[in-house]
């Protein structure tokens, strides 16, 4: 995240209590959720097996607007084959709508950094009627424990009042089509935390200022 601080444009927008109420609600579910998944899928045992395990982003943090886990796994040198290995519980489990996979390592990381070589998997979990669950998983291949540093700077530095702008301004991006492809998680992250952003319209203004698309251009 960008250690640079911007005054963003105040808006008038404030956040209903019913709605924070809601926010606030929602996610404490989908957290709860996702604490039931991993014992669903004994992820924690399958994943520990290969190498040392970190449960990041939101469902750890408590961020969470939709049915999201983001789980990785440091293991130096592990080969493709290992990681099938261990993956293979899912690909057979009865509930597992989807998998896929990408070799993110040596000439096909996209980072060009040996630090940042993996193989990824991004599951489909259909639990019940309305509940699929997207998990990311990233086995790590460099030496040591993989820096998270965005996961650990939001650990230290989130409040009350940070994670309601960050889960507000979260609720009105995760369902538009750029999310994700243009419009990321850290960006809402930067702009909040580094930038004083608390608001969705807040949050425009400061995209707009970054050259990159707001609400009003979907």
């Amino acid at each position: 995240m960008s250690e640079e601080h911007t005054p963003p444009l105040i808006s008038q927008e404030t956040l209903p209590p019913e709605q924070a109420a809601r926010l606030l609600q929602r996610q404490k579910m989908l957290q709860d959720e996702a604490q039931i998944v991993l014992k669903e899928l004994d992820l924690v045992k399958l994943l520990s097996a290969s190498g040392v395990l970190r449960h990041v982003g939101s469902s750890a943090l408590g961020l969470m607007v939709w049915r999201d886990l983001d789980l990785t796994v440091s293991r130096p040198g592990s080969s493709i084959e290992r990681a099938y290995e261990i993956m293979h519980p899912l690909y057979i489990h009865p509930r597992v709508k989807q998998v896929r996979y990408l070799n993110e390592s040596g000439p096909f990381n996209p980072t060009g950094l040996q630090l940042h070589d993996r193989y990824y998997f991004a599951v489909l979990y259909d639990r019940a009627a309305g509940s699929e669950w997207k998990i990311d998983i990233s086995f790590w291949l460099a030496d040591g424990i993989h820096p998270e540093p965005v996961h650990d700077a939001l650990e230290q530095q989130l409040t009350p009042e940070t994670r309601l702008a960050i889960l507000w301004i979260k609720d009105s991006w995760y369902g538009l089509p750029v999310y994700r492809h243009e419009i990321y998680s850290v960006d809402i992250y930067d702009a909040v935390l580094q930038h004083g952003v608390r608001t969705p319209a807040e949050f425009d203004s400061y995209l707009a200022r970054q050259g990159k698309p707001t609400r009003a251009q979907m």
